[in-house]
């Protein structure tokens, strides 16, 4: 897989920085009116998760073995 370099202009102007947050703002929106639940389900399953693998390897108060 090759890695691909998106350059982004790091200077705008204040209608220009304020078009973009605009922007995001309704992006965001929409990407969470479609997929918010599906989000929501996927983060509860990585914290489940998360919290099983903690479980899992036990105290890590412990003495390490050497």
């Amino acid at each position: 897989m090759s890695m691909k370099i998106t350059r982004l202009r790091t200077y705008w102007s204040a209608s220009e920085a304020s078009s973009v947050i605009e922007f995001l703002d309704l992006l965001r929106d929409q990407l969470w009116d479609h997929y918010g639940e599906q989000i929501t389900e996927m983060l509860q399953e990585a914290a489940a998760a998360q919290a099983n693998d903690d479980d899992q390897h036990g105290d890590f108060d412990d003495d390490p073995p050497f």
